[in-house]
């Protein structure tokens, strides 16, 4: 869908080569170029699959991630997948052997929304919310559910970076209801609002989920209820630490209410 010259521009670049994401405005519009990630260890994933074996929480089972040629045919499979499904995703225009473009969603993220607070970050989460029901409800699920992969646009939500696949180590509801905890960790922890205000959208999005989506989120919200007592100080845990801990105090919250 490129035209040759814009494919002659993209190559004689060495900005995604040496960032490995670079953005370019081309005559087809905004375009994002991703070279090829290396090959990560494998130590951090086996740690987290032993944690997540322990705590007895297969969705949070570390989702290969393979880099080199093999990542960029996992993205490219799943971006088809989804967009086939009617997910909007960023439309794929170009897959070279080392590199893929695609459509440019912009920077207009969901923690970046929340940051600006009020009913911008409201109306963001809630919209936010409802497109990952959406995303379930199509018989989908997202990858890096993040608040930072979730891309707010005028009329509509997108997200981004497919480069790992969770079905390939869990089942479906496994992996939805993971988008559900990595949404709600990454964007609970900034989203300023009263708790009365988030049980009630918690109430409204999860009670929409599957029945098994549900019962995986309540085995894990179950295992998971100890992070809870982690002491608010974002010096001592981090902003992981204390974003987990958000997460675990509104879902043991949702819990007691749904016992």
């Amino acid at each position: 869908m490129l035209s040759a010259r814009s494919l002659e521009i993209i190559e004689a670049s060495h900005g995604w080569r040496r960032n490995r994401v670079e953005h370019f405005e081309l005559p087809e519009g905004r375009v994002v170029v991703k070279g090829q990630r290396p090959l990560r260890g494998p130590w951090a994933y086996r740690l987290l699959n032993g944690i997540a074996t322990l705590a007895g929480v297969a969705c949070l089972k570390a989702v290969p991630m393979h880099g080199g040629g093999l990542a960029q045919k996992v993205e490219v499979r799943r971006l088809q997948a989804l967009s086939a499904a009617g997910v909007r995703v960023p439309q794929l225009w170009h897959v070279a052997e080392d590199y893929i473009a695609m459509e440019d969603l912009g920077q207009s993220n969901l923690i970046r929304l929340i940051g600006e607070g009020g009913e911008t970050a409201r109306d963001a989460w809630q919209r936010c919310a409802r497109y990952l029901l959406d995303v379930h409800r199509a018989g989908q699920y997202l990858s890096q559910c993040f608040a930072r992969n979730i891309m707010v646009l005028s009329n509509e939500i997108g997200a981004i970076d497919f480069e790992d696949d969770p079905l390939e180590v869990m089942s479906l509801p496994d992996a939805q209801a993971r988008d559900w905890l990595l949404f709600l960790q990454s964007s609970l922890w900034v989203l300023d609002e009263p708790p009365d205000w988030v049980d009630e959208q918690l109430d409204a999005w999860l009670g929409q989920e599957t029945p098994e989506v549900r019962r995986v989120l309540g085995v894990a919200i179950t295992r998971l209820a100890w992070l809870r007592h982690l002491s608010n100080n974002r010096k001592l845990w981090g902003r992981d630490g204390i974003s987990a801990r958000t997460a675990a105090v509104f879902l043991h919250r949702y819990r007691l209410r749904h016992a």
